[in-house]
């Protein structure tokens, strides 16, 4: 039997359990805490797509600038652009967390005006928002390229002394340069030509003169009766692309003249091989070469194939070139100048002033400089010695006179460095020209 206090005792706890408010506490506070975390794991995610989108998009850049390369080296497929930009991108997006489909990486290529477009849909898997219904955060990315049309002239000395006769590698010198030279022609000059892009090249071959054919009575004065000459010899100009004028021109040399530079070497002969002034006629300028014959011993006048190589692409010889073959100005921003000097020997031939290699350092560093004057856009210049058996004078000399960079210079022992050497100069040629 319960005694009345024990009832009362009774009666008091359950009128409290009755009124314990502690569990709708708990109800309303986790209600609340549901939106809270669906904040921290959205923000999470959030920030994590933000990282991802940032790589992503320096992928797709990445792509997109290789591609427009691409276009403006002419010589791939939009197909295979496509492909080369795609697998670039896969690889430098490797690691990331962002799902896209191959198909939908979307490459657009308008020739004309030299500009890539890439588009790729893409999104980011949610981790902690997936368990509020948020499964993935898109990417849609977007990125193009533009690059400015620049155009090339290149004006390329080429030793034809007799040296070039013989053999390295079981294979005559001339034969090789020929082969590679054809292939670089062909690096340059494609078979189908980024429209509107140009591209023109001109020939100086070399020994102990410079065969300039039909410009020989302007560039001497009347003085040349073998369409060959040397060098001028007027102090003011000697080194410099001046246009030749009044008593101011190139000097012609008395047949069998023995030369001033006390190297061993031989006398003067005129060569056959004649200059080409600039052109984008390929097939023209490939006829050419092929048809080289060395001539003469080792009478190497290398400053005169380095000075003939610049007269071919400097704005002051356009009124002597004319038409297709005259020269754009220094100045203008879209054109690229470059002269390649190569030699199979050391300079050891000059008729008037002083030693070859002396002279040729001194117009190569005209040519470099812009000729001194600040108006004057810097001219590249290249140099290969091919097969010159460690010559350290020889090498010296092309040092000297190349663009300081480890892609302006190369000592080419044979015929597959010879091929390797013109193509990195037509790579270095064309990374110049491109300009975003």
């Amino acid at each position: 039997m319960t005694t009345p206090s024990k009832f009362g005792a009774l009666q008091a706890r359950i009128a409290s359990f009755g009124a314990q408010e502690d569990g709708a506490v708990a109800m309303i506070f986790a209600l609340a805490t549901i939106p809270f975390c669906m904040s921290v794991a959205l923000a999470v995610d959030y920030t994590r797509a933000v990282h991802m989108n940032q790589k992503f998009t320096v992928a797709l850049d990445t792509a997109t600038i290789a591609a427009a390369k691409l276009v403006r080296d002419g010589t791939l497929s939009d197909a295979e652009i496509k492909d080369q930009a795609l697998s670039l991108f896969k690889e430098n997006v490797k690691g990331n967390y962002a799902v896209f489909s191959d198909t939908a990486f979307d490459l657009q290529i308008n020739r004309a005006t030299s500009r890539v477009d890439i588009t790729l849909p893409a999104y980011v898997p949610t981790t902690f928002a997936r368990i509020g219904g948020f499964e993935r955060m898109t990417i849609n990315q977007a990125a193009s390229a533009v690059f400015a049309l620049r155009d090339v002239e290149v004006g390329i000395a080429l030793d034809v002394t007799g040296s070039m006769n013989t053999p390295v590698g079981g294979k005559k010198k001339i034969d090789s340069l020929k082969s590679s030279f054809e292939k670089f022609a062909k690096l340059m000059i494609p078979d189908t030509p980024v429209p509107g892009q140009k591209t023109r090249m001109g020939l100086a071959p070399y020994a102990a003169s410079v065969n300039l054919g039909t410009f020989a009575s302007t560039v001497s004065g009347g003085a040349s009766g073998d369409g060959c000459v040397v060098e001028r010899s007027a102090a003011l100009s000697r080194y410099t692309d001046a246009a030749p004028g009044g008593l101011d021109v190139f000097q012609a040399a008395a047949p069998g003249a023995r030369d001033i530079d006390p190297t061993p070497a031989g006398r003067y002969e005129c060569i056959t091989p004649r200059l080409q002034p600039l052109t984008a006629d390929r097939d023209e300028l490939v006829r050419q070469v092929n048809a080289y014959s060395p001539m003469g011993n080792w009478t190497t006048a290398g400053h005169m194939g380095a000075h003939w190589a610049w007269n071919l692409i400097s704005p002051t010889w356009g009124t002597i070139w004319g038409g297709d073959a005259v020269p754009a100005s220094y100045t203008d921003p879209k054109v690229i100048k470059a002269v390649i000097l190569m030699t199979d020997g050391e300079f050891n031939t000059a008729f008037n002033n002083t030693t070859s290699a002396a002279q040729a350092r001194a117009l190569c560093d005209n040519i470099k400089n812009g000729d001194g004057s600040t108006t004057k856009d810097k001219v590249q210049v290249f140099t290969i010695g091919f097969g010159l058996g460690g010559n350290a004078t020889a090498l010296a000399t092309l040092r000297y006179c190349a663009t300081p960079g480890d892609d302006y210079f190369v000592d080419a022992a044979n015929e597959q460095d010879l091929d390797d050497a013109f193509a990195k100069f037509a790579g270095k040629i064309n990374a110049l020209r491109l300009a975003r």
